[in-house]
């Protein structure tokens, strides 16, 4: 299948609204690998569906059933080894491998509990994905990535705090429901990030053109589509979509107009300087005070300069951006850092007194919980 058969594919499956998870994911496989055969896909899941209605039958609890064929059984886990790459945000590879991502082995388990007669939904929790619904035990999710283990919200809250480092607090909207547009959204999303890690930029905008799809009108992916086609060595197209309009701007935008034109023309030390870190809690708490020193004389500098000086302001946040990746830490945004736990980012924002913050991987900035 060619990528604009695919483009074209998922365009027709959102043209009936709410689209079916697994179809969409379907289509995201096969950008993974055009070469993919979606209907035999679609018999392996079909397959484990009939094992779990059989089971089902004679008596056995279907949840346990389908635990019981998916874990104890075939063997499906989370893919520790290789966790983010392209394949494990294919549901086909998932399905031959038996490993994944936990997104798209809530995908697989969600599609085969559909197809057994359970109901099944996809719940996307920072850093995490585990699978609820009705057809669970009352208050149970299934943590298909810890090899089907149920976990009441306490229990999930402390199997983010394994991972984070920090106990973490989950309200009651963060236990609700996605949609399925959402959950394939942050499919896209982590197959985009997985490609850019590995400067397949093209791949990328493949992925990119089915999230404006699902996603029309979202900000953010004009300024990522320019930043992935000057990537691609395409920098008239990329102009186009990153140059100021000359509309004027609040200060939040002019801000990051400057750290786009920073970080686009090489801003910040080159990728093999940089020395690559994880940190506990404790450390990246002890850096803090470092981090907000520089920043506020950044902020300082920046905000005396006359609005038109763009050369100074890119000068200012060039030099801060330098300073703070020097540590091993990331900048993502305008006075905006992230310090890599291993499992996710621990956030923090100028001004903000302490770092209370963290967020997985995929979710970025509007992501962010509190650690308690």
């Amino acid at each position: 299948m060619t990528r604009e058969e695919v483009v074209s594919r998922f365009r027709s499956l959102l043209a009936r609204g709410e689209p079916d998870l697994f179809e969409g994911a379907l289509a995201v496989a096969s950008l993974v690998d055009p070469g993919e055969n979606l209907d035999a896909t679609r018999r392996k899941a079909s397959a484990l569906a009939e094992r779990v209605r059989a089971a089902a039958a004679r008596g056995e609890a279907p949840h346990a059933a389908l635990a019981r064929v998916l874990f104890a059984e075939e063997g499906f886990r989370g893919d520790e080894k290789t966790y983010d790459a392209p394949e494990n945000s294919s549901v086909a590879r998932v399905l031959d491998r038996r490993r994944g991502m936990p997104i798209t082995l809530s995908i697989v388990a969600i599609e085969v509990g559909r197809l057994a007669g359970l109901r099944l939904t996809g719940v996307g929790l920072p850093g995490h994905f585990v699978v609820g619904g009705p057809d669970l035990p009352d208050g149970k999710y299934l943590d298909v990535f810890d090899g089907g283990a149920l976990y009441d919200p306490a229990g999930l809250s402390r199997r983010l705090g394994s991972i984070f480092g920090s106990p973490v607090a989950l309200s009651a909207d963060l236990l609700r429901p996605d949609s399925s547009r959402a959950i394939l959204a942050r499919v896209l999303l982590n197959l985009r990030r997985s490609y850019e890690r590995r400067e397949r930029w093209e791949d990328a905008l493949a992925a990119l053109d089915l999230a404006e799809i699902l996603q029309p009108g979202v900000p953010g992916h004009r300024r990522e589509r320019g930043v992935l086609l000057w990537k691609c060595g395409r920098g008239e197209e990329a102009a186009e979509l990153l140059e100021d309009d000359g509309e004027a701007a609040d200060d939040d935008e002019s801000l990051e107009r400057t750290f786009t034109m920073v970080r686009e023309s090489g801003g910040g030390a080159a990728p093999s300087e940089v020395p690559r870190r994880t940190f506990t809690l404790d450390e990246a708490r002890s850096l803090l005070p470092r981090v907000q020193e520089l920043t506020a004389e950044a902020v300082a500098r920046y905000g005396q300069l006359p609005g038109a000086r763009n050369e100074e302001r890119e000068t200012i946040v060039r030099a801060w951006a330098e300073e703070i990746q020097s540590m091993g830490i990331e900048v993502k945004g305008i006075w905006l850092v992230d310090f890599d736990s291993g499992a996710g980012y621990y956030c923090w924002k100028y001004p903000e007194p302490a770092l209370n913050h963290f967020h997985g991987y995929e979710e970025g900035f509007a992501g962010r919980l509190p650690l308690n």
